[in-house]
């Protein structure tokens, strides 16, 4: 079994209690949050169609998931999903495939996921509090509005009821035009969002996703401020998973490869849309401009990425940060193919572009080293000898 896919399920059983195909498919990448939605909204008749990646694989995948967590001894129950909204409860198809049908319905838990209710409590308001909970997660904001309603009647002073409130007048609040995006900012990240993640979990995405990308439409024509950095588009987007619009709004500043931030945005949406070549350019130059920063790619880069810095971390000579490119160069030799020549790259260390040159020109293939060889070694090693010692161990590797 891959061990990748044993860390992916251990992580959403630590973060959520429980493994979730959905969940996997959202964390890996492979499945965008937008196409998502399309689907809980009856727009794609089968959430597979929009998956990235083969099919084939991507079975193999939720195949093995779905076998770990079993031998966890973890409980699977079967979860359904029908559409968003008024337009009804109509359930919605992974596949036509059978197999892959029943597999990514069936979720595994640690223990009962049913939440523990005060057993002096009125049972009437408790299934009305439910159901608005139920309404929100479903975007359903006028059958949320009908049951807090009743709630109210039942039982006004029932202690989820202030909370319940602010989040249906939060959704009211999606059809009016932001008048002060600073304030707006403030009151998602302060009010809104913790007051989300504590009544509705992991769910409270569904909420939350629509206010963060009604404040990035409004964000469209503001220019990135670094005192200010969370107040643009780029930062608004990414919390609504919107990772091409991120992608787009990092580049039209025109000082954004000199923004670490944007820099480290930009790396992650390409990463996150595939594009893994202009995902890696992003992180090369964030290595070399603002080195502590590259801590985020353990986190953010794509998975192959984090595998090599985990390996770059644990390298005997240690290396820093600012040379995690070229020893990736070293492990990857295919990449100078690739990658844009350095010259002319003011923030490129000059033992990055001799590792460059010295793979491209393919002078580490020669099993005798001739005379322009052994100086480009002795120039290396006089930059950077740490990195040498590397290069020469990769060298007698090949």
């Amino acid at each position: 079994m891959s061990h990748p896919i044993q860390q992916a399920v251990d992580q959403l059983l630590l973060e959520q209690g429980e493994y979730s195909p959905l969940e996997l498919l959202l964390s890996e990448g492979r499945l965008d949050y937008s196409d998502y939605e399309v689907w809980r909204t009856g727009g794609i008749p089968r959430l597979e169609q929009v998956l990235f990646g083969d099919p084939e694989m991507l079975d193999g995948l939720l195949a093995e998931a779905q076998e770990y967590a079993a031998a966890l001894a973890l409980q699977p129950e079967t979860l359904r999903y029908h559409t968003w909204g008024d337009a009804g409860e109509s359930p919605l198809s992974f596949s036509d495939n059978n197999i892959r049908e029943q597999r990514f319905h069936t979720v595994f838990r640690k223990a009962k996921d049913q939440p523990q209710f005060d057993l002096f409590m009125d049972a009437t308001a408790t299934n009305l509090a439910n159901g608005i909970v139920l309404a929100l997660i479903d975007r359903n904001n006028h059958e949320a509005h009908r049951l807090l309603d009743q709630l109210y009647e039942v039982d006004p002073g029932h202690p989820r009821l202030g909370a319940l409130e602010r989040m249906v007048e939060a959704g009211d609040r999606l059809a009016e035009p932001v008048a002060d995006c600073e304030w707006e900012l403030h009151y998602l990240k302060d009010e809104l969002l913790p007051l989300a993640e504590r009544e509705l979990g992991r769910e409270s995405r569904n909420l939350l996703v629509p206010h963060w990308r009604r404040l990035t439409d409004a964000l469209q024509d503001q220019a990135f401020d670094p005192t200010q950095p969370e107040l643009h588009a780029s930062y608004t987007a990414s919390q609504a998973f919107d990772w091409e619009t991120v992608r787009r709004t990092t580049q039209e500043d025109p000082d954004w490869p000199q923004q670490f931030l944007l820099l480290r945005r930009h790396a992650h949406a390409c990463g996150r849309l595939h594009n893994l070549l202009e995902s890696l350019q992003s992180w090369i130059r964030l290595c070399w401009s603002s080195p502590h920063e590259a801590v985020a790619i353990a986190t953010e880069a794509d998975t192959d990425l984090q595998q090599m810095w985990r390996l770059f971390l644990a390298l005997d000579p240690e290396l820093t940060a600012e040379n995690f490119p070229a020893w990736l160069l070293l492990i990857r030799p295919g990449l100078t193919r690739q990658l844009p020549s350095p010259e002319g790259d003011e923030r490129c260390p000059p033992s990055y572009a001799r590792v460059y040159h010295m793979l491209q020109e393919g002078q580490q293939s020669q099993t005798t080293p001739d005379a322009t060889e052994i100086q480009r070694r002795g120039e290396l090693k006089q930059l950077n000898p740490e990195l040498f010692i590397h290069y020469m161990r990769a060298r007698t590797t090949r």
